[in-house]
Formats: structure tokens, C-alpha cells, sequence
């Protein structure tokens, strides 16, 4: 993104300059070649020795050279070629040369330049890209990199730099998002799946997550705290962009909430200036005792430009070891183990959980990244990327308060229980082409990939089936009862109890990208640019359960949670923007198409008018009846109400077959205002949808470790629908109290609607029953209530270079949501009583229904809807949008010395209360903690850093985390590391 108009000259004065220098000063520059000593202060010009080569290190060098700012869009200079520069030449001069051959022109700013494309017949003062690919900015400083252009964007849109992610190392990868504005984690530490929540709305695809463009859709079922995990390790990351609300560009389709961007290391990340080969080494560490589980987390890195730098080769492999660690202690509450999913019921009236250590969160990564990139000519290239990442951690329960077994309290060390070992692998495949020439009508850019998830884990066997004090799983297996399969109805429930259960969730997801960005002249206007293309990608599930009783493997039906099956969705984009000096106008319109296939196990029931005598006779057979007659009993018996006439229900699970499609057309409006040099305000509208996952169609199966809870898939249900729209400013100033000083901010206000949301409910009656609810009965459907999810975000960033301060703050606002759902989800199924008798009879039910409106009964009892709101709400206790999210901000705050080597400061995080307004005790209990950093710059080669992470050991529990793991934030942790680069 350019920065502003305000900060250059006006149009007038830039033509002026530029005709001046170029029929007064033309010559000079060769002239000036035979004058090496002229300096700067004597006449405009400077020594440049600049060699052929790639445009964006010919840019580099010039910036050092110079002594100047340049900022421009990343994919400006994407693949393309300088013809470099030798001799004395003024900056804009100078400038000029180095983009000959590309369709690029300068704009004076303050202190520097930034680019536009074009031909330079129309400034645009804000030209807003329209994908993720052409958002991320280039700012070179004398080598320093920024991430000043999301102040910009009129749009919701944020950065997280390879600066930023340094100054304290995640430990976990949510930890990345903590600087970020309505940006949200359910995190679990045990867990290392990272699920990115954008205002409130998180998993199955809602926030588009991907490395490098790459969707990464894998998906499972854990109580919908984490339902779209990705993985992804930190040390291999350049930078990380969020962009929020819906879009009609490359990113957008099937994302109400935005899209989160992680983007890989690039070549101008390794390789140093002046240099066509380089290496990166980092490596840290815990200090000592206060290293809290922080084993080593570090990395290594080499790339290098070849043949005239046409061929670009990138390998780098990271890995990070983490142990158990201990939460802070100080300030330690209780009160928060009573609300959440037991919804204040004391279950700890006789004491505390102290837990002295998080057990079970040790885990291990080691991440692998390859990129090739193929200059085919000045204006086309190749690249092809590789990523893979492999995790070893713990499948462990819930966090767990009493023993369900006998309801006795557990002390800190029991609290969490592991089932087993679990190991995630992830592999994305990449193959991108750009095609870029010098004509104002083409910037193409096309991708085709592949991403493939597996998530393993092992579950022992679970709670027993317990009557009294006898263990009946027990006795069930050791006297033979489970010795066959399928298990004896009557002894299902126990049979299941005891077994293990190795389940194997893997998502495949193909994909491919195509979009164009043509910019032109209407009616002789300039300043249009039409960014449009397709994106197609497919999910495929393949997933598998296999079992075994304390390790000889028992074979069983098929039962998975997670389902099998392909998604589909195919979109076709079109984004127009006019903008200049002023203003900025507008509109897009996405067409998406959505297909779900796959195989699943529906509870459904048949109904049976049975005579008096059939019923008789399914109870008795003739010998029965014999002695009835010989007893003179058989009429007497035969007359009693128990085999009166009716229908009698017949339940199971039925296979079905799913095949869903649906389409949808979606706009969005967009406009921007600057009236004064530092202001732009900014505003947009869109609409979104969501159709369901894999998951929330397609699951079925018992809960592994708790065979009485049931999941059912819900084929029936409806895309998510929203409607969002957002305003907001961004200020720019220079200058403001030193002359090298820069002030930033964006302030925006936000308000989405979501209709159809998908939730797990566990309020659900099954087809044919009268009613029922509990674990039992879970799965995903519609709330029929709109959700409302608004807010106000900061973003300040000021910056004074021997001082510098960041800012980020979200105000949540608006209460608990509300719910209502159907009381069948799947249907009632209840046509009994709109069936007449033997004599041609309707019910009571029939005919009142009939009065009051109804085709049926049935109809009736299929329209029933149940709603709670708020604590009242536990049927939705595994839902993460139950609650909105909590206030939440960061303040950095930091110095640099000794001409900038040292880089120091500290860091606030800040987290109000999260609960249900009628609950008495916080979810996510309100907490301070604060963080230090330093880093030293020896050389150009040499950097060490430190870091201490909750300096004052506070206990905490991150804000709208999983609120069923309840994991403790880490304690007082302090780490060192070193980095060399060469």
C-alpha cells in the first residue's frame, strides 16, 4: 500500500521539479562522473554503483545510498529486474533509471519516495490493493524494514512483522496474535494447533488461515474451541497479515470474518545486501531455572540468486522442544474453575486446585521450508514453495476437577489425565506464476497447491459403567461378554467403555488461485483499476478409527468422529476501485458455488401400525397362549390396554447419503475521504456466507473415552449468512515533535451480523422421541437468532527512532448472544398422530393442529424452537461464540541506543473479565501481565537478544482460551538467544 498523497508535493510542483531536471540538469550527470569530489551540500547528486539485478535489491541499495525512505507494495518489485546504474545522479534521477523497463513511477513523500504503478498520469493517493498478495508494503529506511502501510489502507487490516514476533519468541503460535487488535485464540498450551479468531468468529473456514496463499482447512472435533487448526512455526515466518470483515478478492470465499495470511521466509530475508548468497542461524533458549519449559526454539537458513539472478533457491528448517512449565504464582484465583462448562456448580467445596505445573503441554516441532524461484523473463516468473512442519505432544483431557468416577476432589497434579500420545504432520506444496509485462492491463498472478493435514492420537480407554460401587465394563470383559463383535446391545455401552481408540484425521485440501489486476482510463478519467479472477478449492476427509483392549486390537463397526467426504466451493471475483487524490469509490461482487459429498449415519425411525392382535402376538407365542385359554385368562389379558392398537416406533441409524449444493451472490461497497493531509476516513460494506464443513455434516461416532456421549451429523443444515459493515480513520503525521519522528494510528468502528450460525448443541431430541437432551445428543446446528458481533479497534504506532511506543486496543461491545435452535434438528419424525385408526380416527394432536393452522402435527412439533441466552445457555456449552469476546489491548514501549544496536523496552498485556452476564463468577478472570526485551547488534553479522515474559509471575489465564483445557499462562519466563547472519 502507498502512503498518502499529504506527504508529497502537490502534482503541480512534482511536474515542475521533474521537467526542470530533466531539460536543465540532463546532462550533469555524465559530466559529473569527471567530479568525484563534488559532494551533496555543493550540487543534487551522489555516487551510485548499482549493479543489474533484481529491482528490489537495486531499490535497497539505493535507499543506503541515499540515505533515503522508500515504500512501496512488495509485489511491485516482485520478480522483476533493474538495469542498475553507475555514476552520479540526482535521487529522483537516479530513481527514474533504476525502473526503466518496469511500469512503475516515483511519488516524493517526506523524507523519501514510494512507488505507484502505471504510467504516471495519476497519482493515486491510497491505492488500495485488492488481495493479500499486493498488502504487504516494503518500507526501506537504511536497511530498516516497516509495516507503516496498513495505516494506508482504508480498510480493517493489520501486520504482524518479523520485528514484532522477535522481541518476545512465542512459546505458542497464538502467542504471535497478541499485538493485534480483534484478534482473538482459543488456545490450549497442551495443544499446538493454532485456531485464529477475528472478532469474535473463528474455526471451519470462517477466518481464511494460510501460509503463502495456501488455505490450510484442516478441521476436526474438540468442542468447537478448535474447529480449523492450522500448524505453523514461528522461526519460518516473514510476517503475518490479518484482514478483516468479507472482500471480494482472491481470499474472501467462504470468510465471514477475514483472512489471516502467514507468510514463509523470503530470499531478502537471508541474503544481505550487496551479497547473492546468504545464511541465517538462530538459536534460543530458558535461562536456567527461569526458563520455565523452554528447552531450545531456533533455526537454520540459506539462500542464494543464481545465473544473473534468474534462479532464486530458499531452504530453511526450524525446530522448537518445550517442556512442562509452571503458571505464575501470584494472584491466584479459584473462582473461575467454578464457571464454564460446569456453570457455576461447586465441585471444590472442600479446598483449592493448586496445579504447581502445566503437565502434559511438553511437545516438539521440527518444520521443514524449500522455495525455488524461476525469472522465466523481465516479466514472468516461477516459484515454487515446500513446507512441512511434524508435532509430538499429548493427547490429554479436560481439565478436571472431581473424579467422575466416585466425585472426590483432585488435587493440581491430577487435574489433567493423559490418554495418550498424539503426533500432527503438515505439508504444503505450492507452485505460483506471475506474469506481470509493461502494459497498465495485466498483473496476473496464478496458484495452484496442496495441503495435507494428519492429526493422530491414541485415547485410552475411558470412564467405566459403573452400578454402585461394581465396575460393570470390568466385569463385562472378564467373563466374556465383549469377546465378540458387534457387542451385545445389552452390553454396548459397557463394552465400549473399555477400549482404546487410535483415531487418524487427515484433510487434503487442492487448490487453485487466478487473478488480474488491469488499471485504465474511463471517459478520460484515470485512477480505475478491476482486480478479478476464480478460486476453486476442495477438502477432502479421510479419516480412520481403529481400536484395541489394553493393546490386542478389537475390530468394530465403523465409528470416527471425523467424517469422510470432499467440500467444494468454486468463486469467480470482481473488484472495481476509482480513486484519487480525494477519494476512493468502490464495489465488488463474488459469485460462489458450494458442493458437499459423503457418506454418513443418520438416527432415524420407522413407524408401524400394529393390530391389537399383531402386538399379541410379537409378546406371545402359541403355546403362551395355550395356557391363557386352558387358564380361562386369554380374553382378560388379550383386552388390556398394553396391546391396545397404534403405531410403534422402530429406531436405528441409517446410512445416508450426502450430496448438498447451494450458490450465493455477494456484494461489497467500499470509500474512502481524505480532507486534510493526515486524516482519511474510510468506510465499507459487505456480505458473506459460510455453507458447513465436513465436520458439521458428516460426523458421527462415540466420544473417545466416553462412549455415552454420542456426536450425530447434521446433513440438514444451513450456510451461515452475514452482513457486515465497518467505519473507521487513519492519521499520518510526520514530523510532529522531531524532525524524523512519525505518528500512526487507525481507529475502527465494527458491526457483523450472522444469521444460521453453526453451534454445537447438546439440546438436541432425536427423531421419534418425545424429547431428550444432554451429551448424548450432540451435534452442530443453526442458531435461528441473528449474532451480533461489535466493537471499536486501535491501532498507534509513534515512532521517534531513538524512542519508539506501540498501542493496540479492542472495546467489545454488546452482551451475550442469544440462542434458538430446533427442538428436532433432524426432523421430529413423529407422524403418528396424523394417522387415523382402524376406524378412521384422528388424534386430539392432528386436529388441533389442523385448527391452529398447521398441515400436521408433525409440522407443528418440526417448527418447536428452544432458546436460551446468556448462563442460561448450557446446552451450548461447547459453542466458542457463546461468549464475545473480552476488552483486550497491548502497550509497547521501548528505546534504541548506541546508534541503534540496542534495541530495549517492555510490553503491558491487558485482558478484562469474559462471562455471561448472570454468571457470578468470570470465565476468563481479568489480568495484567508485563514483558521485557532487549536485543544487541555487535555488527552486521552478530545479534543477541533476552527477553522476560510475565516479569511479575502473575497467574492468568489467557483471555478466550479453550475454556475445557483451562490451561494456565505461563509463569515468569526468561529466554536468550543469539542470531547470526552471513
Amino acid at each position: 500500500m502507498t502512503p498518502p498523497t499529504p506527504l508529497r508535493p502537490k502534482r503541480l510542483t512534482q511536474a515542475i521539479r521533474l521537467a526542470l531536471c530533466s531539460l536543465l540538469l540532463g546532462p550533469l550527470p555524465a559530466l559529473a562522473q569527471g567530479a568525484p569530489n563534488a559532494t551533496r551540500e555543493e550540487i543534487p547528486f551522489t555516487a551510485y554503483d548499482i549493479a543489474p539485478g533484481a529491482l528490489d535489491q537495486a531499490l535497497s541499495q539505493f535507499a543506503t545510498t541515499a540515505g533515503v525512505t522508500l515504500s512501496y507494495p512488495a509485489d511491485y518489485t516482485a520478480n522483476r529486474a533493474s538495469p542498475g546504474l553507475s555514476g552520479y545522479y540526482t535521487e529522483e534521477d537516479a530513481l527514474t533509471r533504476l525502473l526503466e523497463g518496469n511500469d512503475l513511477y516515483i511519488v516524493p513523500i517526506q523524507g523519501g519516495y514510494t512507488l505507484q504503478q502505471g504510467s504516471g498520469s495519476h497519482a493515486a493517493t491510497s491505492a488500495t490493493v485488492a488481495s493479500d498478495t499486493a498488502l504487504s508494503t516494503v518500507t526501506v529506511q537504511a536497511d530498516r524494514l516497516n509495516d507503516d502501510w496498513v495505516y494506508y489502507e482504508p480498510r480493517s487490516v493489520s501486520v504482524i512483522s518479523r520485528e514484532q514476533i522477535d522481541r518476545l519468541p512465542p512459546r505458542h503460535a497464538a502467542d504471535m496474535l497478541i499485538e493485534t487488535p480483534g484478534v482473538y485464540s482459543a488456545v490450549n498450551t497442551q495443544d499446538p494447533a493454532l485456531s485464529v479468531n477475528i472478532r469474535g468468529m473463528q474455526d471451519f473456514g470462517r477466518v481464511n488461515m494460510m501460509i503463502d496463499g495456501m488455505r490450510q482447512n484442516f478441521n476436526e472435533n474438540a468442542h468447537q474451541q478448535r474447529n480449523g487448526n492450522m500448524y505453523v512455526d514461528s522461526e519460518l515466518l516473514s510476517e503475518v497479515v490479518i484482514s478483516k470483515g468479507p472482500s471480494s478478492n482472491v481470499y474472501g470465499a467462504g470468510a465471514i470474518a477475514g483472512s489471516a495470511n502467514f507468510r514463509t521466509l523470503n530470499y531478502d530475508d537471508i541474503i544481505m545486501d550487496d551479497n547473492d548468497v546468504g545464511a541465517r542461524i538462530r538459536a534460543n533458549t530458558g535461562l536456567g531455572g527461569e526458563g520455565n519449559g523452554v528447552n531450545f526454539i531456533g533455526s537454520v537458513a540459506v539462500a542464494g540468486r543464481f545465473a544473473d539472478d534468474r534462479l532464486g533457491l530458499l531452504g530453511a528448517r526450524s525446530q522448537r522442544s518445550l517442556g512442562e512449565y509452571s503458571p505464575g504464582s501470584r494472584k491466584e484465583s479459584f473462582d473461575w474453575l467454578l464457571s464454564g462448562v460446569q456453570d457455576g456448580n461447586d465441585f471444590r467445596r472442600d479446598g483449592e486446585q493448586v496445579v504447581d505445573r502445566v503437565k502434559f503441554s511438553d511437545q516438539t516441532q521440527d518444520s521443514n521450508l524449500f522455495k525455488a524461484r524461476w525469472n522465466l523473463t523481465p516479466d514472468q516468473s516461477l516459484q515454487f514453495t515446500y513446507l512441512d512442519t511434524e508435532i509430538s505432544y499429548n493427547n490429554v483431557s479436560d481439565r478436571r476437577i472431581t473424579n467422575p468416577a466416585d466425585g472426590s476432589a483432585l488435587d493440581g497434579e491430577e487435574a489433567w489425565q493423559k490418554r495418550g500420545d498424539a503426533q500432527a504432520t503438515s505439508q504444503s506444496i505450492g507452485l505460483e506464476y506471475a506474469f506481470n509485462p509493461e502494459s497498465d492491463l495485466v498483473d496476473l498472478n496464478a496458484r495452484v497447491y496442496r495441503v495435507s493435514t494428519d492429526n493422530e492420537r491414541y485415547t485410552q480407554e475411558g470412564r467405566p459403567v459403573m452400578v454402585g460401587d461394581l465396575n460393570m465394563t470390568e466385569t463385562a470383559w472378564s467373563i466374556g461378554l465383549c469377546s465378540s463383535t458387534p457387542f451385545p446391545d445389552s452390553w454396548r455401552e459397557e463394552c465400549e467403555a473399555g477400549l482404546g481408540s487410535n483415531v487418524v484425521t487427515s484433510i487434503d485440501t487442492y487448490g487453485l488461485a487466478l487473478e488480474n489486476t488491469a488499471r485504465f482510463s474511463l471517459g478520460g478519467v484515470d485512477g480505475f483499476r478491476f482486480n478479478h479472477g476464480i478460486e476453486y478449492f476442495q477438502d477432502r476427509g479421510e479419516s480412520s478409527t481403529a481400536y484395541d483392549r489394553r493393546g490386542s486390537s478389537i475390530t468394530v463397526s465403523d465409528n470416527t468422529l471425523q467424517p469422510n467426504g470432499k467440500r467444494s466451493i468454486a468463486s469467480a471475483f470482481g473488484n472495481l476501485v476509482w480513486e484519487n487524490d480525494t477519494w476512493t469509490l468502490g464495489g465488488g461482487l463474488r459469485y460462489d458455488y458450494y458442493r458437499l459429498q459423503g457418506d454418513t449415519r443418520v438416527p432415524g425411525v420407522q413407524w408401524n401400525y400394529l393390530t391389537r392382535q399383531e402386538r399379541f402376538d410379537q409378546k406371545f407365542d402359541e403355546e403362551a397362549k395355550q395356557r391363557m385359554r386352558d387358564a380361562g385368562t386369554y380374553d382378560t389379558i388379550f383386552n388390556r390396554g398394553l396391546y391396545a392398537p397404534g403405531y410403534v416406533a422402530e429406531h436405528g441409524m441409517y446410512e445416508y447419503e450426502v450430496n448438498n449444493r447451494e450458490d450465493k451472490l455477494l456484494p461489497t461497497l467500499q470509500a474512502a475521504y481524505r480532507p486534510s493531509d493526515w486524516l482519511e476516513l474510510f468506510t465499507s460494506w459487505g456480505e458473506s456466507w459460510r455453507p458447513p464443513a465436513l465436520t458439521e455434516s458428516l460426523m458421527e461416532g462415540s466420544h473417545p473415552g466416553d462412549p455415552f456421549a454420542i456426536m450425530f451429523p447434521n446433513p440438514y443444515a444451513d450456510p451461515e449468512t452475514s452482513r457486515s459493515w465497518e467505519v473507521g480513520f487513519n492519521t499520518v503525521f510526520q514530523g510532529l515533535l522531531k524532525d524524523d519522528d512519525r505518528l500512526f494510528s487507525k481507529v475502527t468502528y465494527y458491526d457483523t451480523r450472522a444469521d444460521n450460525y453453526l453451534i454445537t448443541s447438546m439440546a438436541n431430541a432425536m427423531p421419534g422421541v418425545v424429547a431428550g437432551a444432554g451429551l448424548g445428543n450432540t451435534m452442530f446446528i443453526n442458531n435461528r437468532l441473528p449474532m451480533n458481533f461489535r466493537g471499536i479497534e486501535l491501532e498507534l504506532d509513534y515512532d521517534a527512532r531513538n524512542w519508539y511506543t506501540r498501542l493496540n486496543y479492542t472495546h467489545v461491545l454488546g452482551g451475550d448472544q442469544s440462542f434458538c435452535q430446533e427442538r428436532w434438528p433432524l426432523g421430529s419424525h413423529q407422524p403418528q398422530f396424523d394417522m387415523a385408526d382402524e376406524q378412521g380416527n384422528y388424534t386430539e394432536e392432528h386436529q388441533w393442529a389442523i385448527e391452529n393452522g398447521y398441515d400436521s402435527y408433525e409440522s407443528f412439533l418440526d417448527q418447536q424452537l428452544v432458546c436460551a441466552t446468556g448462563g442460561q445457555a448450557t446446552g451450548y456449552g461447547m459453542n466458542s461464540a457463546r461468549n464475545v469476546p473480552m476488552d483486550r489491548g497491548s502497550w509497547v514501549i521501548g528505546t534504541r541506543l548506541f546508534n541503534e544496536r540496542l534495541d530495549m523496552g517492555t510490553r503491558l498485556n491487558y485482558s478484562a473479565e469474559g462471562k455471561p452476564e448472570d454468571f457470578t463468577y468470570a470465565i476468563w478472570p481479568s489480568y495484567v501481565t508485563w514483558d521485557l526485551y532487549a536485543s544487541y547488534r555487535f555488527n552486521d553479522h552478530l545479534l543477541m537478544r533476552a527477553s522476560i515474559e510475565n516479569l511479575r509471575d502473575r497467574n492468568y489465564v489467557q483471555g478466550y482460551s479453550d475454556i475445557f483445557s483451562r490451561t494456565y499462562g505461563p509463569g515468569r519466563t526468561a529466554m536468550a538467544g543469539i542470531e547470526l547472519q552471513f
